[in-house]
């Protein structure tokens, strides 16, 4: 195997999950150092891109490979196989506010806002516990906080947003759990399709940085989880993950979506949004949350 198709090996195997810290580390020298790769790591990627939203090619869009009933854990920041880059996995580069997920039929879409606690956390008093939430209507997290605009990042909407404070070990995250009783199923169907948005934003731009979407639909109410659940999350009956991998230079709001699945018989939707900072050096600066969405997707009857 040639030096080219190592490379692209490489890239292969970091945009699955399964590349080692090493191998991380090593594409991440490649892409600072190597300007043909880098152009060429582009491609690659926004090729899976354009394959994952129906731009290159007339089957339908990989929906199914980010939706998992009754799964095996793969770890927080672990990427499906290749299906999960070809659903709309993008790597960002440029100064933007982009929007990244799977787009189906948007135009016939009917999309119902679900209620979410403090969406664009607009309320600078709101409480915000620590670790795992208890019950619905609540944000919890690692270490975050409610801030106006700084470090040269205004909030996405409104006035304020949520700061993920840097960790020198372990993830940035935060937790929601949606009450899901009172929401109908899609046309009757066993199904109900639900898709959750989120704009991140960073500090700093001199890193890689991994922003990630995870939803789980559970069986049980808000009221029963607590933080012991998180030790049973392999349990849920169907989940779905949509990360967004932005290298160094980035600047801008970034958008991530990501559409499951949920079965009748789940009562609550646990949402986990996080980031990850694969340099533990570079683990210094803050990054930002802002404008989180849920909405029940309908399609209209067929005349």
């Amino acid at each position: 195997m040639n030096s080219h198709q190592e490379n692209l090996e490489l890239a292969r195997r970091y945009l699955d999950g399964t590349a080692t810290p090493e191998e991380t580390r090593a594409l991440e020298e490649l892409l600072r150092t190597d300007s043909a790769f880098r152009r060429q790591y582009l491609r690659y990627t926004n090729v899976d891109a354009a394959l994952g939203s129906g731009r290159l090619s007339a089957a339908p869009a990989v929906q199914p490979a980010q939706v998992v009933y009754h799964p095996s854990w793969f770890g927080w920041f672990q990427w499906r196989p290749l299906a999960a880059a070809a659903a709309g996995l993008v790597i960002g580069l440029f100064s933007a506010s982009v929007v990244f997920g799977i787009v189906v039929q948007r135009g016939v879409e009917r999309r119902t806002p679900l209620a979410v606690f403090e969406p664009g956390f607009e309320n600078p008093q709101m409480p915000l516990a620590v670790g795992f939430p208890a019950g619905s209507g609540r944000w919890s997290g690692d270490a975050a906080r409610v801030v106006t605009a700084e470090n040269g990042v205004p909030p996405k909407e409104g006035k304020f947003m949520l700061r993920l404070e840097p960790m020198s070990k372990g993830v940035p995250r935060i937790y929601q759990v949606l009450d899901l009783q009172s929401v109908p199923s899609s046309g009757g169907s066993e199904t109900r399709n639900i898709e959750i948005s989120a704009s991140f934003a960073a500090a700093g731009d001199d890193a890689t940085v991994r922003y990630v979407i995870r939803a789980f639909a559970v069986s049980e109410t808000p009221a029963s989880l607590d933080a012991a659940w998180f030790d049973r999350r392999d349990e849920s009956i169907a989940s779905a993950t949509r990360g967004l991998d932005v290298m160094p230079g980035t600047k801008g709001w970034l958008t991530l979506s990501v559409k499951i699945q949920v079965p009748r018989a789940a009562r609550s939707l646990v949402l986990f949004l996080g980031t990850r900072t694969p340099d533990k050096a570079a683990r210094t600066a803050p990054h930002y949350l802002d404008d989180v969405r849920v909405a029940l997707l309908t399609s209209p009857a067929v005349p």
